[in-house]
């Protein structure tokens, strides 16, 4: 019988302990919601409300700001009520703003309840980050790190390609699903404990200064680029519905087809929980981040609009590059993710601050990639591409300044180094 208790950094102690399973199934549960009435939702407003990508961009904008708040006040409500009632009392509220919008489903009730709704949900992945991570050292946490992001990003993957079958059949689906899925979240955490047993710190040596050194680089470098992998999310789901490729399918295609980025997030996820060869290669950031820009221009644009031909036809070719582009873009943003969330929380011993602190960097993306889009239709709203070019531009910047640390941290372990 293994008697090693859960906060120890040991091979034999268990990485999912009952109370971590736990805490997967009703993040799994919240995950639905958040992304059936987040990304997912502009398929339906394009649908149902008639929008353009203008209106589509100006409401994920905002709720990029509330984000911020939300995730910032994450560490607030732990300290105040507890990592446990605080998350059944923020899916409480989610479940009660779904079912407002489920009995009300106007624009103007929607968009209210979406506000609020992300606002709350901003501070409860930071809780369930902490928990996820907490009385873990590095090599159990890159496991629980590694699931988490598979958990959220698989059934994202799945809400986003079902959209579409669901506002074909059953439109209904797109606030009760999530306000059934909030419901038996607060069940999951009134049936047993979610917190680590015991009070005994974390026990796991200390790193070695240039392991050290490399993770902060990393951490650096991925908070840099983890704001700008988010103006791309919210840019893309924003734009996509009116995209001419995504629009030359039918409406259950059209979901299919966008998700692919998140298939190819997923898959990121799947290889990167199974490793650990990117804990000690920060660099592999930098290059992560200058191809998720050259990848959002492949999605985005087509190849006749670069030439500035954009009433030409879709063709095949457009549609393969389409879908061919959405793989890298995935895949960079994953690591990404990965790497943000797995740096911040080994060193800071898997607190709730620095889970805020990486959500509310999601939400500084959510708010800055759609306000450059907008700004840009705004100053030319006869060109198409107006939108994804500004995007591009706040990517550019990341990419560079994610250059600039990096050179700067080489010219400083050089230096340090005694055999120079």
């Amino acid at each position: 019988m293994n008697s090693t208790p859960d906060h120890f950094d040991s091979d034999s102690s268990p990485a999912f302990p009952p109370r971590v399973r736990r805490v997967y199934v009703a993040h799994g549960l919240a995950s639905v919601g958040s992304n059936l009435l987040i990304p997912a939702f502009f398929f339906y407003a394009a649908q149902v409300f008639h929008w353009d990508s203008r209106q589509s961009l100006m409401l994920v904008g905002c709720e990029g700001v509330v984000y911020i708040g939300g995730a910032l006040a994450a560490n607030k409500l732990a300290s105040l009520f507890g990592r446990r009632c605080a998350l059944i009392l923020i899916q409480s509220v989610m479940a009660l703003l779904c079912a407002v919008a489920w009995l009300r489903a106007t624009p103007a009730v929607v968009v209210a309840v979406l506000l609020v709704y992300t606002m709350v949900s901003a501070s409860g992945w930071p809780i369930f980050e902490s928990l996820i991570s907490a009385a873990a050292g590095p090599k159990v946490l890159s496991k629980r790190i590694g699931l988490y992001n598979l958990v959220w990003s698989g059934i994202g993957t799945i809400s986003l390609a079902f959209t579409g079958t669901i506002i074909n059949r059953f439109m209904w689906g797109m606030f009760f699903i999530p306000m059934v899925a909030h419901v038996v979240a607060v069940l999951m955490f009134t049936v047993g404990n979610v917190e680590p047993e015991g009070a005994t710190p974390l026990v796991h040596a200390a790193p070695e200064p240039k392991l050290l050194r490399q993770r902060r680089l990393a951490l650096a470098l991925s908070r840099i680029a983890l704001p700008a992998t988010y103006i791309v999310l919210y840019s893309l789901v924003a734009l996509m519905p009116s995209l001419r490729v995504i629009r030359s399918y039918g409406l259950a295609s059209q979901t299919v087809v966008a998700s692919i980025w998140m298939g190819a997030r997923f898959s990121a996820f799947l290889a990167l929980g199974g490793t650990s060869w990117w804990h000690s290669r920060p660099r592999v950031l930098l290059l992560a981040s200058a191809l998720m820009l050259v990848a959002f221009l492949g999605v985005t644009l087509r190849p006749a609009d670069f030439s500035g031909d954009m009433s030409a036809p879709v063709t095949t070719f457009d549609r393969l590059l389409n879908i061919g582009w959405q793989i890298p873009l995935g895949l960079t943003m994953g690591l990404i993710y990965a790497a943000s969330l797995y740096f911040g929380m080994v060193l800071s011993d898997g607190s709730t601050e620095h889970g805020g602190y990486h959500e509310a960097l999601i939400g500084v993306g959510q708010a800055v990639g759609p306000a450059a889009a907008l700004a840009a239709q705004r100053i030319r709203p006869d060109d198409s591409r107006a939108g994804a070019i500004a995007v591009a531009g706040a990517l550019s910047v990341s990419v560079l300044l994610s250059a600039m640390v990096t050179a700067r941290h080489a010219a400083q372990s050089k230096s340090d180094d005694p055999k120079v």
